[in-house]
């Protein structure tokens, strides 16, 4: 059988799956257009019509929802994965869909359905996101999502071999956090990374200045070249930096990444650790990925700091770990010149 046939049995399964966990029964209808690809379900005596989209990202959504207007009947997309702006377009638009990682709506006639069902998602047998490479792919990706990103030039960006960034771009486009021309699916492939996104900060007493070479030297700044490894502003100052929507005192601590774990026992000896978190001079943490230190930016037009800042992805994961604010913060955070991914 044809894989497109298995495919749209497949997504014809989970449909019907999906219904009946709601306690609405469904059966598979022969398709009336035999030049239309896709599948039919029948409802009592309503007929759905469904097309199958292995990752709706919020680009695609817009083509979708005109192709479901030229239709002469209710039509449902079904995807492993559809993003949450793609969602919101489908809404406005009255446009039936299924994520099949566990949400359904289908609106037609009597019959009003938004609502969350099992997930039927494919299971992968690795996970996409569980390297170093693959987390410096999905930044880079950020970065800029709205338009497509190729092997070499996102290689050269994060300073990886091709051949394993090409590894990670293909699991991550398997799981529809990609599509097939490296665009990222957002807020999606943002949310999957914050979920794995861990930083261990240590409290130190005191905070590098400028000025106290001997100091400085051993502990790798990377003060006078943004190009070179070095620490990396992060958290509230940084996303202050970056125009986020944060209050911090004046003299509140800064937050760094360090790029090594060897720098990090260099910067406890040297600076002491604080003997309480209210009196920290700032705190450090290794970095997750390598990329968090080796591209680095400079924002002192607008925080007035001499510290190179991580890039805004970073800065925005780790604001999004903070539970009681990050969420509120990131959403109320308009900025120019840069698309949002979150």
């Amino acid at each position: 059988m044809p894989r497109g046939c298995d495919l749209e049995s497949d997504a014809r399964d989970a449909l019907i799956l999906a219904l009946a966990s709601l306690g609405i029964e469904a059966e598979p209808t022969p398709s009336s257009d035999s030049k239309t690809s896709g599948f039919e379900v029948s409802i009592g005596d309503a007929v759905i019509a469904g097309q199958v989209k292995s990752v709706v990202t919020a680009g695609s959504a817009q083509h979708l929802v005109r192709e479901a207007r030229r239709h002469h009947r209710p039509t449902i997309f079904v995807g492993d994965r559809i993003a949450e702006d793609a969602k919101a377009t489908f809404r406005r638009a009255g446009v039936n869909y299924l994520d099949r990682r566990g949400e359904l709506r289908l609106f037609d006639g009597l019959l009003k359905i938004d609502a969350k069902v099992p997930s039927s998602a494919q299971s992968s047998e690795s996970e996409p996101l569980s390297s170093q490479v693959a987390q410096e792919v999905a930044i880079a990706c950020l970065l800029e999502p709205d338009r497509p990103h190729g092997v070499r030039e996102v290689a050269t960006y994060i300073d990886r071999v091709p051949s394993a960034v090409s590894k990670a771009m293909a699991g991550l486009r398997a799981e529809g956090l990609l599509t097939s021309q490296g665009e990222a699916a957002v807020p999606d492939l943002f949310r999957e990374l914050a979920v794995r996104w861990r930083r261990r900060p240590v409290a130190l007493a005191d905070v590098p200045r400028t000025g106290r070479g001997r100091t400085n030297a051993h502990l790798e700044l990377g003060l006078d070249d943004l190009e070179r490894t070095g620490w990396a502003l992060t958290d509230t100052l940084a996303a202050g930096a970056w125009g986020m929507p944060v209050v911090a005192r004046g003299d509140y601590p800064p937050d760094f990444y360090v790029p090594s774990a060897s720098i990090l026992r260099r910067a406890t000896a040297l600076l002491g650790e604080a003997e309480a978190e209210r009196r920290r001079g700032c705190t450090v943490a290794v970095a997750p990925v390598r990329l968090v230190c080796l591209r680095r930016h400079d924002r002192s037009d607008t925080s007035g700091d001499v510290w190179p800042v991580a890039n805004h992805i970073v800065v925005a994961l780790d604001i999004a770990a903070d539970k009681a604010r990050g969420q509120e913060v990131l959403d109320q955070w308009r900025p120019e010149r840069i698309a949002r991914a979150w």
